[in-house]
């Protein structure tokens, strides 16, 4: 019994620590995907050579101190009242209380965000912090109220009838025996700061991110193994403090039990020095969280430039370089999806100077009259795009974006394990492959792909053609093996699987870690992409902005970031400038020929829940 009993132990520690011992091992791996190339610290030394990891530990390391503090300290005397209470009115506030915990964070978070813009507060880190401080509250009253119950009061009175001041007798009486829940609260309060993503989420702005938000910007491209190298970081130092603690009081411990002397310091009342002293303590704490506050870092004379762009979509020292050659600063925010983006933007109470969505949502934000015309005769290196990226349907006028960056949608495959050409979406179907397929968790690209595969537009409104695609892809879902994500690359990397959709970016970097595998371009069709650079309403630097996009446009820049993203610059001087295995590829620049077989996605918002209802509907099928 007494084996069994610590195997469940052991078992529970397992299940807990498994996924954070595979962490720490990929802090190590020598490759950004997740297989095994060897063991390596140059992720750790790239935790001090990216400033902008930096800066989002430094952002979440600061919003969780100060919010935890602020929040125990409120806590705490929102507790002590409420326990003063009797009758109906304490239920009704300790019910009020548990509101917060009982919804969830995405309706605290939307609800904060609006009660933000409805008093024009400009949401960055203020925001992030009383948005912190709003939802930790709760967690610190339901943790001293325990301790408040157990509390003799009686203890308190006869410090006071004994002449003790109320300040006085609070921290000598109260305050010891109710540490423990004050501390548990605090702890609790820090822990949830700095894991929350969804109401931090809803309430940044321009060059706030923490790390949950940083993480999730990445998964365009995949989490880098910096985030891995942090994580563990932070995991090993939390261990530290923790035994370094246990061992502390251990000892002490040790000493009572020995008899040992314990010094007993006189108690006096705290002199009006002491007094002076703290008070200007925490004036001096707050002046400085008032210039934390006030710019993140940005005196108010500087230049600067508000940027959203996709997680990983620039060259690490691009920014640096324009912050050098202009005296702007780059006050830049990364986004992981264009829903996310758009939901950023659409309250008003954001303001970028320079966003990059795709083809579809320029579309969505043109019809929404959310994009300021931009002046191409304020860009010296506009005419060096080439033109068959300009005109295009999304901006057909070409007077509210530029090309960022292009590619297409396409099948990568296994040439170990696929013996037949791969020129056709009929492969995705194909019962030989049972098993070996991965499709991207993706609504758009799959239905594209059962559309493409049926000889329809990909973006067709016809309920019957779209009832026909659903039943495709509901007979495809056995031959699946697994509906991926990020970690899609990893796996085909590692030859778990035979086939699967892929954007030709992506399709680079695995080929680039496994030469066995091969992208293809289907002979029905495909879709052609385009990330495009736009201002939105409201930027309140537009002078700043042209000078950024122009910089972005020129070519020795451009082909910097086309090299280091994966994609496809739509310059010709830039491709010129890439290596000759990048710019001569297949994949990352097709010929016009094929690129004019394929089409663009339009703004979908019409037909989005019919979509998202089909592509539910089929991948449930694959697990009846």
């Amino acid at each position: 019994m007494k084996y069994i009993k610590k195997a469940y132990v052991g078992l529970i520690l397992l299940i807990m620590y498994a996924p954070v011992a595979i962490l720490m091992v990929y802090s190590f791996n020598d490759s950004k995907l997740p297989i095994w190339k060897g063991f390596t610290f140059r992720w750790y030394e790239e935790i001090f050579q990216d400033a902008s990891i930096q800066q989002a530990f430094y952002n979440t390391i600061f919003i969780a101190v100060v919010s935890s503090v602020v929040a125990t300290i409120i806590g705490t005397l929102a507790a002590m009242g409420i326990e003063r209470m009797t009758g109906w009115k304490k239920k009704l506030v300790m019910n009020i209380t548990y509101i917060p915990l009982l919804s969830s964070e995405i309706v605290t978070g939307v609800s904060l965000m609006l009660l933000f813009s409805a008093l024009k507060i400009p949401v960055g880190i203020l925001t992030l912090i009383l948005a912190h401080i709003t939802f930790s509250i709760p967690y610190v009253i339901l943790s001293i109220m325990p301790k408040l119950k157990q509390l003799n009061y009686n203890i308190y009175e006869a410090a006071l009838d004994l002449g003790a001041t109320p300040r006085y007798a609070f921290k000598k009486v109260v305050l010891p025996e109710i540490l423990p829940g004050v501390l548990a609260g605090l702890f609790i309060a820090f822990t949830l700061s700095i894991d929350d993503f969804i109401i931090s989420f809803f309430n940044t702005g321009p060059g706030v991110d923490t790390l949950s938000i940083k993480v999730f910007a990445m998964t365009r491209k995949g989490v880098a193994p910096t985030i891995n190298a942090i994580s563990t970081i932070m995991f090993a130092t939390i261990i530290i403090i923790l035994i370094a603690s246990n061992v502390f009081s251990s000892k002490k411990q040790k000493k009572v039990k020995e008899g040992q002397e314990v010094e007993v310091r006189e108690t006096r009342q705290p002199s009006r020095f002491r007094t002076t002293k703290i008070i200007a303590a925490v004036l001096v704490a707050g002046i400085a969280v008032m210039l934390y506050v006030g710019g993140t870092g940005v005196s108010k004379q500087q230049q600067v430039v508000n940027v959203f762009n996709w997680g990983d979509y620039i060259d690490p020292d691009v920014n640096k370089e324009f912050e050098e050659e202009t005296g702007i600063k780059v006050i830049y925010s990364e986004f992981a999806t264009n829903e996310e983006m758009y939901q950023r933007l659409e309250p008003g109470n954001v303001s970028y100077d320079v966003a990059v969505p795709s083809d579809y949502m320029i579309e969505k934000m043109l019809n929404n009259d959310m994009l300021e015309k931009i002046d191409t005769s304020q860009l010296e290196n506009y005419s060096k795009i080439d033109d068959r990226f300009k005109d295009l349907p999304y901006d057909p006028t070409n007077e509210y974006s530029l090309p960022y960056m292009w590619g297409t949608v396409g099948i990568v495959y296994n040439t170990t394990m696929v013996d037949e050409e791969v020129d056709s979406w009929d492969i995705l179907w194909d019962p030989k492959y049972a098993g070996k397929i991965f499709m991207y968790d993706s609504e758009r690209e799959g239905i594209m792909a059962a559309l493409k595969k049926l000889g329809y537009s990909m973006n067709t409104r016809d309920p019957k053609e779209l009832e026909e695609a659903k039943q495709e892809l509901i007979k495809q879902a056995p031959l699946v093996l697994s509906y991926v994500g990020d970690e899609g690359k990893g796996k085909m990397v590692s030859g778990e699987a035979a086939l699967m959709i892929s954007w030709a970016g992506d399709a680079m970097v695995m080929i680039e870690e496994n030469p066995d595998l091969a992208f293809a371009l289907p002979k029905e069709g495909t879709n052609f992409f385009v990330d495009g650079i736009v201002i939105p309403k409201g930027a309140k630097n537009i002078e700043n902005a042209y000078k950024y996009i122009d910089f972005l446009c020129r070519p020795d820049i451009a082909a910097r970031n086309a090299e280091y993203i994966g994609y496809s610059t739509p310059l010709s001087e830039a491709r010129a400038l890439l290596p000759e295995e990048i710019r001569d590829s297949e994949v990352a620049y097709p010929s016009e020929e094929e690129t004019d077989r394929m089409e663009m996605f339009t703004d979908p918002s019409d037909v989005i829940k019919l979509y998202s209802s089909i592509w539910m509907e089929a991948k449930s099928s694959a697990s009846k």
